[in-house]
């Protein structure tokens, strides 16, 4: 189990090469610099553990996509033959543990993302429904070739909110 003293020592030893470290983990990083992916690296190869926050490919931007987490992992496995444990989306434990800090039950959530491998995945397996948004990465054409069929697919979040607001009118 990872405790938050194994997720601050890691922290620590990005700035502090002498500490000795047991885990690397990887998140989005706009400060991404060749060598952080270099340390990374030969943390892993000396035995550190290797998690990541998800494996997104791309982050919608205004100005198009970037490198999201998913790439960096892509990189470090490419270097390494790593494979971390993610620890974030698509994986339903983050449903369960929405479920248990709010009290909300995970039969009254909804899954709403723009991908089909992390988003709708893990509502999939997570048995909530899903809701697909087309202003991300997926497109409409890539559903055909997906195994993760969202309950719902819309064009825009601006829908998503429309059905809410025609929901809580008929209520």
């Amino acid at each position: 189990m990872v405790t938050e003293t194994d997720v601050r020592r890691a922290l620590r030893a990005v700035k502090d090469p002498e500490l000795g470290l047991d885990l690397v983990v990887l998140g989005f990083d706009l400060t991404l610099t060749y060598r952080k992916l270099e340390r990374a690296c030969t943390f892993i190869r000396r035995g550190a553990g290797f998690i990541a926050t998800h494996p997104d490919l791309n982050c919608p931007t205004e100005d198009g996509f970037i490198p999201d987490a998913g790439a960096m992992i892509a990189f470090i496995r490419a270097a390494t033959g790593a494979e971390p444990k993610v620890i974030g989306k698509p994986h339903p434990e983050m449903i369960a543990a929405a479920s248990a800090k709010t009290g909300v039950p995970a039969a009254a959530m909804a899954m709403i993302g723009d991908r089909l491998y992390t988003d709708v995945a893990m509502g999939k397996e997570a048995g909530i429904k899903t809701v697909l948004v087309l202003t991300g990465e997926t497109k409409k054409e890539d559903l055909a070739a997906s195994p993760f069929r969202p309950d719902l697919v819309a064009a825009s979040l601006l829908e998503v909110v429309g059905w809410l607001e025609e929901m809580e009118g008929g209520c």
